[in-house]
């Protein structure tokens, strides 16, 4: 007995390190960020027959008339888009914040909004003709979102040793699937037109959870050093989320890199001549070597992020039960039951790029995935353009794109680009960069509805052509990352850029 009690508190010690602190703060964050997003993005996938209909008859008691097939597809486009449209106001007040209260702060805040955000899309069914409230609630809903897409990405980049800041950081995508999976599953049962607004409940029950586990977290070194001015006290939350003693020697990169925020010395040992906004956005005015390695890596960062929203995994997740009903011939009730079943299969694929993104790396996940991912848009391209008889064509293609772009491209696209960018810069050009991704979003969510209505199957080739010109740029030009801090990564790329400038201290 004894034995096997050894065991298991091994067991735990080695699923546990290097602290219960950093995995409670990636479990509190992934609550927050990654589990709202997935929900979010597919909460209005399975009723969306049924809230068409609700917002059809609103629009008639309202005006007197009917609601014509065009303003329909565009109000529904907009409903949509308008995720990704409160995620870039969220995501361009999320330095502010950040700076302001703290990461942990930040995080209880927009954590909380998803509260009231949901209600109101709740209670719009029930005080009709008020569809207008449904995007009222998914503007707060997606707003918070947008807050925590940054709060969750600069916290555990900050925080999480390098060895395991991949894992980490990829269970971001592993809880996208769960929510994803969750609307779906609430989606089944709740696809009438009675019920349909209970599956905006399961959103504020997530919500309260992660506000409760963000009470047991300490706030990131960053945000003390930031707030207080305390080195100690932020050596001491470092080492509780790296698992060791304050004077243990793998805390000291990261410490120094506090030090010359708190001496405010901007480049991590390079004093930088520029600000963030103007290295990355102005090339004209930043033309030190410094700057160039910064902004290079930066746009290498956003280059994957837009790469992923080009593969059509968010947008054609979001619109799975459109696409297997509407484009390839399924009946309503199957189309809600493929897409049930492929958001089962994401969750358990998620874990296999938890376990590979730190042993195999960043690189050959990401450019595996992306080809599988053209190779799959190929087929579903073909197979929607033939119809009925190559449905289940459809369906597997489908199912091949989400399910491997969550454990590659999808996965790393989240936190690449943090680990190419200072510390000095992390959060203005995480808050910069995902607006970017989310403007390239709205673009593509907004183009796929009514164009898939319009001309069918060859709507795909709006993720296909996009995706296939991009993938020898991302098989060449992106760097590893795993395992290193970012000023290695840095120094590598002035290296490969054969210029004279050292991150490193």
């Amino acid at each position: 007995m004894g034995r096997i009690e050894e065991f298991v508190k091994r067991a735990m010690r080695i699923c546990l390190q290097p602290s219960w602190h950093i995995h409670m703060l990636a479990l509190a964050l992934c609550l927050s960020s990654g589990f709202h997003q997935g929900y979010i993005a597919a909460v209005l996938n399975q009723p969306y027959k049924e809230i068409e209909a609700y917002i059809k008859n609103s629009w008639l008691l309202t005006t007197g008339h009917e609601l014509s097939d065009t303003t329909k597809n565009l109000l529904w486009s907009l409903l949509n888009v308008t995720f990704p449209v409160a995620t870039i106001v969220g995501q361009f007040a999320a330095p502010y914040l950040c700076k302001r209260y703290g990461r942990k702060k930040t995080a209880l805040i927009s954590t909380f909004l998803y509260i009231p955000g949901g209600i109101i899309s709740f209670i719009a069914k029930f005080i009709p003709p008020a569809f207008e409230l449904l995007y009222v609630g998914r503007f707060i809903w997606s707003f918070a979102n947008g807050l925590n897409s940054v709060v969750a990405t600069v916290w555990i980049v900050e925080c999480a040793p390098p060895k395991i800041r991949g894992r980490m950081a990829s269970m971001q995508e592993m809880f996208m699937s769960i929510g994803s999976l969750a609307t779906q599953a609430a989606g089944v049962p709740f696809s009438t037109d009675q019920l349909w607004p209970l599956v905006f409940v399961p959103g504020i029950i997530a919500s309260v959870i992660a506000m409760f586990m963000f009470i047991f977290v300490y706030d990131a070194p960053a945000s003390i050093i930031e707030k207080e001015g305390d080195l100690k006290k932020a050596r001491k939350s470092l080492a509780t989320y790296y698992g060791v003693e304050e004077d243990d020697p793998s805390l000291d990169e990261e410490m120094a890199i506090c030090e010359k925020r708190l001496q405010k010395k901007a480049g991590n040992g390079v004093k930088a001549e520029h600000d963030g906004l103007t290295i990355i956005f102005m090339p004209w005015k930043a033309k030190d070597d410094m700057s160039k390695v910064i902004r290079h890596a930066a746009w290498l960062g956003l280059f994957v992020k837009v790469l992923y929203v080009f593969t059509g995994a968010r947008a054609l997740r979001a619109y799975s039960t459109f696409l297997l009903s509407d484009l390839a011939g399924w009946s309503k009730d199957s189309a809600i039951w493929g897409s049930f079943a492929i958001g089962v299969a994401r969750v358990p694929v998620t874990l296999i790029c938890m376990f590979l993104v730190d042993r195999v790396g960043r690189r050959p996940l990401m450019n595996l995935s992306t080809v599988i991912c053209v190779l799959s848009l190929a087929v579903m391209l073909v197979a929607t353009l033939i119809g009925g008889s190559m449905k289940i064509a459809t369906l597997i293609a489908l199912a091949a794109l989400l399910l491997i772009s969550a454990m590659g491209i999808g996965a790393i696209s989240r936190f690449y680009a943090a680990e190419l960018v200072p510390r000095s810069l992390l959060i203005n050009a995480t808050s910069y960069l995902t607006m970017i991704e989310a403007l390239a979003k709205i673009g593509v969510e907004f183009a796929f509805y009514p164009l898939g209505n319009a001309i069918g199957g060859w709507s795909i080739l709006i993720f296909l052509v996009p995706t296939l010109i991009s993938l020898p740029f991302l098989w060449y030009m992106c760097p590893e990352t795993s395992g290193k801090h970012v000023n290695e990564v840095l120094d590598e790329m002035a290296i490969r850029k054969n210029l004279k400038v050292k991150f490193t201290s």
